[in-house]
């Protein structure tokens, strides 16, 4: 208010966004102490000689007529922020908007206290018809629609167990998102996990809890959110209930969801044997690694020691916020994992998915760290009893038996490495308890590289794909490209596959343009409804945001054209639709005519002309660059503005690799661009 009331002093041209989310949104989502509201903070506004005053809310209803707002306060819904934005932009001297909505990590705790409306739906992302281009996430801001790798490569999922039910992702320019009423998400088949684990409960050997000499320290890392400093405490409360000294401290800065946090516990014979809240440097016993980006980080590194620290740690990948500005963000987990190895005494030093082994368990993931501490408790690597850690469980009250439940189970995976293979069926289900003689237990572990497909195998899927999408003639007209790429590299560089690769990867993308058959084909297909089967187990109906060509306007505030909610009755008339794609490039395709579809039959042609004029040149030299400049479609991700954007991009990469060419420049300069689908 301060600073505020100086702007207005100093008849500064300002605009303030004030944020009303009703908590102290730090990893405890704290209430906001005193009277403060949003109709306050507008009087106060007022009061200060801020004239024009706008309310932003995701519920503009429940303002409407209020009497407690400031007189000539206007109510927008959040949609329309951009255009508020530019609006006050306009107008001089101190205007001011509050923004009024809460946390969203709140409303999520809220809801399973059932304390906040929970919306009897769920969005679901369509992974064939997702082109990978990110801009759901640009479009929400949220974490919790994480990238995937499939076969068809890297697409976007949304993490249901983190979802905030916030819908705004719906907003990304893509026809892949299914609004599914009254879902219910898919749970393991208890039953059976149940029964195995009273079995296996009954052989479980009993570890060596180590011996308390002097202070024990445990460093416990993670991300906001997830129950990091929950954890702690429950370390430190155990070591309470077996009459131990212990302290806990914890450091959460400023993290948000999914921010870094760190608990530093420490246990003693006595509370007077501890002389520090903090661990100091190389001084950690033991490293409880939730999240292997913050377990990598210089503040943890600085606490372990390659002499004495044992470490138990979640090779589960968690997507940093980088995911949300580069659609091609990645983690380099395998590195992150051998920095945390090099500064742990790697006799003991173990790492295993606990992140998945707890959704294939319980069907939610929040019960990782618990899983992670029976693991470590079964190793031997805490000075705590079972009595004391399964009481301390019990006097927390919080989902008790699921978290008793998941104790038990990461002492399962302590001694059965094959349990994730057990529990998806692989193999045959083992009472025999047997030490695990490996300094790495890796249960479906997300480190380690998967073999790549051959040459002969992508030639098989794509063309199988494209007789699907097309016809044998087209998928023939791929396969006599590739064929001739192939031959060229194998004369040019022997035993090398990389440009081959490259160029079928690209061709099979570009070739397979989602237009309105394509879109229509993956809906009605056989895949579409297992992929719904797998992540739910009923329904009361579906719905389709799209954004039909010939239907929809074009929102004047963002220039996009606005999508729109279709029933399941879209699905009939997809079916019909993806009988027609024999009408795909011919006079009677009604979509064919449109910029966008004109385009992209141009950059088929385009890529063939260039890539035949490549192969002509390619030597052992220039196969590196010819194969960088072959792989630039696979940068043409998206739908409508999204897509003519990236190919936008796309031409101008292009154009400059290319010049590093003059020969083949002039090639691709010359091509004729015909229609690919006529020859």
């Amino acid at each position: 208010m301060l600073a505020i009331r100086a702007a207005v002093a100093a008849k500064a041209n300002i605009t303030y966004k004030i944020l009303y989310n009703d908590a102290v949104a730090m990893t405890g989502g704290q209430a906001a102490e005193g009277q403060i509201d949003p109709a306050r903070i507008t009087r106060q506004l007022q009061a200060e000689g801020v004239e024009k005053i706008l309310l932003v809310s995701d519920d503009p209803s429940r303002w409407t007529g209020n009497p407690e707002l400031a007189q000539g306060v206007t109510i927008h819904h959040r949609d329309h922020m951009d255009a508020v934005q530019r609006e006050l932009r306009e107008i001089g001297g101190v205007s001011a908007i509050v923004y009024e909505q809460t946390c969203a990590a709140e409303k999520r705790r809220r809801r399973k206290r059932g304390e906040f409306p929970d919306p009897n739906k769920r969005l679901f992302i369509n992974q064939r018809v997702c082109e990978g281009c990110g801009d759901c996430s640009v479009q929400s801001n949220c974490i919790s629609i994480e990238p995937v790798k499939t076969e068809f490569g890297r697409k976007r999922t949304i993490n249901q167990n983190a979802c905030n039910k916030d819908f705004s992702c719906v907003k990304g320019f893509c026809p892949s998102f299914v609004e599914v009423e009254g879902a219910q998400l898919r749970k393991p088949d208890s039953k059976r996990i149940k029964e195995w684990e009273v079995s296996l409960s009954q052989s479980m050997p009993n570890p060596v809890v180590p011996e308390l000499h002097s202070s024990f320290n445990v460093v416990v890392t993670g991300i906001g959110g997830t129950g990091v400093l929950t954890m702690g405490a429950l370390i430190g409360g155990a070591a309470h209930v077996q009459g131990l000294g212990s302290t806990v401290l914890d450091f959460t800065g400023l993290a948000q969801k999914n921010g870094a946090v760190i608990s530093q516990v420490r246990i003693a014979k006595t509370s007077k044997d501890i002389h520090a809240v903090r661990i100091g440097p190389s001084s950690a016993d033991l490293l409880l690694g939730a999240d292997l980006v913050v377990s990598a980080g210089a503040d943890t590194l600085g606490k372990l020691a390659s002499d004495k620290t044992a470490a138990v740690v979640n090779t589960g990948e968690a997507p940093t916020a980088a995911v949300i500005t580069d659609r091609d963000a990645s983690l380099p987990m395998g590195m992150l994992h051998d920095r945390v190895k090099a500064r742990c005494d790697t006799a003991h030093f173990h790492a295993f998915n606990a992140t998945e082994l707890a959704e294939k368990l319980f069907g939610d993931t929040v019960t990782a760290h618990t899983l992670m501490l029976g693991f470590a408790w079964q190793k031997g690597l805490i000075p705590l009893t079972r009595e004391a850690i399964e009481q301390t469980i019990e006097l927390n009250g919080a989902a008790v038996a699921q978290n008793l439940r998941a104790f038990l189970w990461g002492r399962i995976a302590a001694e059965l490495p094959n349990v994730m293979a057990m529990l998806d069926g692989h193999e045959s289900f083992q009472t025999s308890m047997g030490a695990v003689d490996s300094s790495l237990v890796r249960v479906g572990a997300s480190i380690g590289t998967s073999q790549d497909a051959s040459i002969d195998e992508l030639m098989t899927q794509f063309s199988s794909e494209l007789v699907a999408y097309q016809n044998q003639a087209y998928a023939d007209r791929f396969k006599g490209l590739i064929q001739r790429v192939r031959a060229a590299e194998d004369k040019a560089s022997p035993g090398q596959t990389g440009f081959t690769e490259a160029v079928a990867r690209s061709a099979y993308k570009l070739m397979a343009y989602k237009d309105e058959y394509e879109v229509a084909r993956l809906y009605s297909s056989d895949e579409f409804k297992a992929s719904l089967q797998r992540q739910f187990s009923s329904s009361t109906g579906i719905s389709l945001w799209l954004a039909p060509p010939l239907m929809t306007r074009i929102d004047p505030a963002t220039g996009r054209p606005k999508k729109i909610k279709f029933g399941s009755w879209i699905l009939s008339v997809f079916k019909v639709m993806s009988g027609l794609k024999g009408l795909r490039g011919t006079a009677l395709d009604m979509f064919g005519y449109s910029q966008e579809r004109r385009h992209e039959r141009r950059l088929i042609a385009e890529y063939f002309q260039m890539i035949e004029a490549l192969t002509a040149e390619l030597t052992a030299s220039n196969a590196q660059h010819f194969t960088e400049i072959a792989k630039l479609p696979m940068d043409i991700r998206g739908y409508g503005p999204v897509k003519a954007q990236a190919i936008e991009l796309y031409e101008q990469k292009k154009a400059q690799m290319l010049s590093l060419d003059g020969s083949v420049a002039t090639a691709v300069v010359n091509a004729t661009l015909e229609n690919p689908l006529a020859a």
